[in-house]
């Protein structure tokens, strides 16, 4: 009982409510209440985007028959290959793989090099309309894909460029026609020309960052004697590394997973990675029909590893290049968006 008397005595009390008065002074409530809910609010978003690849990743190695087992939640009682066994009977992996490559990967790379001339033009040179152009640059941002898919399968379809098809017909009655339709150059011209998926978000990423290098640096070198060709080759793309990486990852998936533009201008030609997740589920309705000696029990677990091996490109790609992607957003032109 005199332990506990003296643990209530007035000392006690005073040094308890000084440490108190102390701990609110130096831990400030306002900042207590921001760190719960700045992590609360990181604990919601990392629930709202794992909790799908979690889900993922246990169905594609689950048998079929575990899918609808109350039992089995995340972990399988036994984990299997199966799935992707299906898959690949169902899907040309090498064909997809390849396709995807001329489709989604060379435009993407080009659109990088493309738009990154583009921006520097327009960041660095003063000519009249500079402004109107970078205003329709923006404009591309806005403006949806879907209402210019008229007019653009028309030029695919009857491509005259500058009328020149056309004029030779004209002169020689040859009847010339050029279908670029179901070719790979419907998404690789308009990357050459800086108007490929999101072009004009590149430019204007390209655009923010050149104009916060110094002017000092190309004025140096144009007065040691180098042309604005050299200068930009020598000077100017040296500095680009981070957004370059940047814009490739952005380039890269953006046109990785488009589904529009291929299933519009390509048809049944060719078959982007896009185009056989969204036509798998209807392979595998059919798959009595095939011919493959194979019934399925449920298409979920079959769907999940699809999806799965389609990110796995991605996701290693995001790993390699994380720590230029976030250098890059902290201290280039990112940070004036």
């Amino acid at each position: 009982m005199e332990k506990i008397k003296s643990y209530f005595s007035a000392d006690n009390r005073q040094k308890a409510k000084e440490s108190a008065q102390h701990f609110v002074r130096v831990h400030k409530p306002q900042h207590i209440l921001f760190i719960i809910f700045r992590h609360a609010l990181l604990i919601g978003l990392c629930f709202v985007i794992l909790y799908p690849v979690f889900y993922m990743i246990s169905n594609a190695f689950k048998p079929a028959l575990e899918y609808y087992d109350p039992s089995v939640i995340w972990i399988p009682k036994e984990l299997t290959l199966d799935n992707f066994w299906v898959v690949m009977q169902l899907v040309d992996l090498g064909k997809v793989a390849l396709d995807t490559f001329l489709v989604a990967i060379i435009p993407a790379l080009i659109s990088t090099v493309s738009c990154m001339l583009v921006a520097y033009g327009l960041a660095r040179f003063n000519f009249r309309g500079r402004g109107l152009v970078f205003a329709l640059v923006v404009l591309t941002i806005i403006v949806p894909q879907q209402t210019l898919t008229a007019s653009m399968y028309l030029q695919y379809r009857f491509f005259d460029p500058l009328g020149i098809i056309s004029l030779i017909n004209m002169i020689s009655g040859a009847g010339i026609e050029i279908n670029l339709i179901g070719t790979p150059l419907v998404t690789m011209l308009p990357a050459i020309f800086a108007m490929g998926l999101r072009a004009g978000l590149y430019i204007f990423i390209y655009r923010q960052f050149f104009l916060s290098l110094p002017k000092e640096l190309e004025e140096a070198a144009s007065i040691d004697g180098c042309n604005a060709y050299s200068t930009f080759l020598r000077i100017v793309v040296p500095t680009t590394k981070n957004i370059v990486l940047t814009v490739v990852l952005l380039s890269v998936v953006w046109n990785w997973n488009d589904y529009y533009t291929p299933s519009m201008f390509l048809g049944s030609k060719m078959e982007t990675i896009s185009m056989s997740l969204a036509q798998f589920q209807e392979r595998l309705k059919n798959i009595n029909n095939l011919g493959l000696g194979m019934t399925i029990d449920t298409a979920q677990t079959q769907v999940q590893a699809i999806c799965l091996l389609s990110i796995i490109p991605l996701v290693i790609l995001y790993i390699l290049l994380q720590k230029n992607f976030s250098e890059s957003i902290e201290s280039s032109g990112l940070t004036g968006m």
